[in-house]
């Protein structure tokens, strides 16, 4: 009898321990689920819009909501002056989730150029757009006016004027005269 015991007392502080390292490793794993719970549930929180503010107010906005600000590329844009937002993703309105980053696209502002207008004023329209493709520009609009003292299809002015001039489109708009009335 004395070897069942034995055996019967192994069996049992085996068992014992078996149940205490079950229990601990239980206990761990739900107070690490309790500690950890808050770092992986993440609120939701919606993106406001950016586009047309400033970078550095767009940022702010952006972190108040609880979002980072990742400027993937900037761009000149005609409309859109310099050091503001022109687009972001994802759209304003959307629900994400905290922390995420919103790609927003910067404007360079307008891209001005340094170009060498021609004097226009009285050539005919047809040498005028010769001159105007000469010098790498683009014939903009033509308006047709009457003129008592030009005759039929000679520029009587031009936007923009003759000389050196910094603009942002290669447009050469003209006047042209009808003859007179």
């Amino acid at each position: 009898m004395d070897w069942t015991g034995k055996i019967f007392r192994f069996i049992f502080k085996s068992f014992l321990t078996t149940a205490f390292i079950i229990f601990v490793v239980g206990a761990g794993a739900t107070c690490a689920f309790l500690v950890f719970q808050n770092m992986f549930d993440v609120s939701d929180t919606i993106v406001p819009s950016v586009i047309g503010y400033e970078l550095n107010v767009a940022q702010e906005k952006l972190y108040n909501a609880g979002l980072n600000i990742y400027v993937s590329s900037e761009k000149f844009d005609e409309r859109i002056s310099r050091n503001k937002i022109i687009t972001q993703d994802p759209a304003s309105g959307a629900t994400v989730k905290k922390n995420r980053e919103v790609y927003v696209i910067v404007s360079k502002g307008s891209k001005v150029m340094a170009l060498d207008i021609p004097d226009l004023i009285n050539k005919e329209l047809k040498e005028a757009t010769v001159i105007i493709e000469e010098f790498g520009l683009i014939l903009g609009r033509i308006t047709y006016t009457n003129h008592f003292s030009v005759p039929k299809d000679v520029v009587i002015a031009q936007t923009p004027e003759p000389g050196n001039v910094n603009s942002n489109s290669k447009n050469v708009n003209l006047l042209v005269s009808k003859g007179p009335y």
